[in-house]
């Protein structure tokens, strides 16, 4: 619902709030860690009302609910110089003594006066406020009898009043009290034992689009066992390439390739890897190019994600075959769970040549960017974007809330010495762009920090050097994700000079944990022969 319901607080001369609770509150969203997935069972709470409570689901999704009665008739509030009625679909308030003067406001949820009149000893004794008088939102209605000023809120949803549970009082010297409309009316806690508390300012007592992102005290999730160790690469019996990452309900991902150790880039099916203490993991082959009926060829670097509905996206580099001329695009896979089963969300390509012709206004098809290695973020704001690029070009787009179309234009975002392989997180406030930094093959993985998702981007400087590769083979590819869990930052990455004859078309993934100084830069990793606690 529109974010302006219910968003006002009226407030006197004098600086007393009119009315301290609200009659209808309906908030919902989704609780999320910080740089990970969603969180279940955080308790939320107002900060005006702490006796009622929420608490996120296993998608994290929640309702902070306080209903109201529809008001039918209301006479003669209890203690109260006027009655309160009812009739028909509008309010009327009705003097109960015609020996004193009296008048009635009624303002808008943005403050603005809807409706003034009198009544009393010089006037009539009743004033009729039709229904069509109250906006949508939150309204206040003031009533002034002598020197004392009642004030109540009257809710108008959905086409119906609601009223609150009765009036307020207070004293004036005679002048009625000024209005002013201010954005905050209340503020939403959220609290979760291992997480620092999120207190959230909210504008409106209704709002169905809330995105609550918690910082991690020690992730949420039970750290590694200290004097445990897991080596590298995490599996030598298969290759594995393009490694990924997504942290969800305590569980670390890693979505990535299956090399099939031929000649070239051979890439037929993707991997799932996962593990909840980071160093026991399983592995498992949850999508394969057949789901998309317009490929042939080229599994290559996707990212999974989750987004506020609950549902998995996965983004696939693929060979278009139908609606390109037989050149890359981009993919979109959806799934109720991370282990599938997956299905083709869209039937065709999210990004493809024909689109980025159209954007940048060319005719050659090779003037397009090289549409390779999708990267997928969701802000804290709820927004999602999405970033791609091969060849010196980077790209970012906004997604729409279905996760698979897009929103606005495609826009070149481009980092300094950008070659390919973009992986873009947040963290303390601030974006993180990492990325394959040089020329051409071999990169390393540099990155680059905005304060913005679309940049312009800072280059900071390298986190992994170019990787070593095994004698007579082609130069290696550089390809990084990273994730938190537990609280710590982990990278993930492959090499081309594994067990079992490695090469690079021979790349296995590897894991080491990222640090990130004080200042926010991000200390060089060294790749290690294990993983160690």
């Amino acid at each position: 619902m529109n974010k302006t319901l219910g968003a006002l607080l009226i407030a006197f001369c004098h600086g007393s709030a009119l009315f301290a609770a609200p009659a209808v509150v309906k908030l919902s969203g989704v609780v999320s860690m910080r740089g990970g997935g969603v969180l279940k069972d955080v308790t939320l709470s107002l900060a005006s009302a702490s006796s009622v409570t929420a608490t996120s689901d296993a998608e994290g999704r929640f309702l902070l609910s306080i209903g109201s009665t529809q008001a039918r008739r209301m006479v003669d509030p209890e203690g109260l110089p006027f009655s309160w009625n009812i009739e028909g679909s509008d309010i009327v308030v009705s003097m109960k003594t015609e020996t004193v003067d009296g008048a009635i406001d009624v303002f808008s949820p943005g403050g603005q006066r809807t409706f003034s009149a009198n009544f009393g000893a010089h006037g009539s004794s009743a004033r009729r406020v039709a229904a069509q008088t109250f906006t949508p939102g939150l309204n206040v209605v003031r009533v002034r009898i002598g020197r004392n000023v009642y004030v109540g809120s009257v809710l108008r949803m959905d086409g119906a009043l609601h009223l609150d549970a009765g009036f307020s009082r207070t004293t004036t010297d005679g002048a009625l009290g000024r209005t002013s409309a201010v954005t905050v009316v209340d503020t939403l806690v959220a609290k979760k034992t291992g997480f620092a508390e999120k207190r959230t300012p909210i504008a409106a007592y209704i709002d169905s689009n809330l995105a609550i992102a918690m910082d991690s005290l020690a992730g949420g999730c039970t750290p590694p066992k200290a004097g445990t160790s897991k080596s590298n690469p995490i599996f030598t019996d298969v290759y594995t390439a393009d490694p990924a990452a997504m942290v969800d309900n305590c569980t670390f991902y890693i979505p990535c390739g299956h090399d099939q150790g031929t000649g070239g880039f051979d890439l037929r099916e993707w991997y799932l890897l996962k593990s909840t203490d980071m160093v026991n993991w399983t592995r498992t082959t949850p999508m394969t190019l057949k789901i998309f009926s317009w490929t042939n060829a080229n599994a290559w670097a996707g990212q999974m994600i989750k987004a506020r509905n609950g549902k998995y996206y996965w983004y696939v580099p693929i060979n278009d075959i139908v609606f390109s001329q037989d050149r890359m695009a981009i993919g979109v896979a959806v799934a109720d769970k991370p282990e599938g089963p997956w299905k083709d969300a869209l039937g065709k390509p999210l990004v493809n040549d024909s689109l980025e012709m159209a954007t940048w206004g060319v005719t050659n098809i090779d003037q397009t960017p090289h549409t390779i290695d999708p990267t997928v973020f969701i802000d804290d704001d709820g927004q999602a974007y999405l970033q791609y690029g091969g060849f010196w070009r980077m790209i970012t787009a906004k997604l729409n809330p279905d996760m698979i179309s897009i929103s606005g234009k495609l826009t070149e975002t481009t980092p300094a010495d950008y070659f390919e392989s973009p992986y873009l997180i947040k963290r303390n406030g601030t974006y993180y762009e990492i990325y394959a930094h040089g020329s051409a093959n071999p990169t390393t993985i540099d990155y680059a920090t905005s304060k913005s998702p679309m940049g312009p981007w800072t280059h900071k400087g390298t986190i992994l050097d170019v990787m070593p590769k095994a004698t007579g083979q082609d130069e290696t590819t550089n390809h990084a994700g990273v994730a938190e869990f537990a609280g710590q930052w982990y990278i993930v990455y492959h090499v081309s000079n594994g067990p079992n004859g490695g090469g690079t078309y021979k790349r296995e993934v590897a894991i080491d944990k990222l640090t990130f100084n004080a200042d926010g830069t991000i200390k060089p990793v060294t790749p290690s022969s294990a993983l160690s606690f």
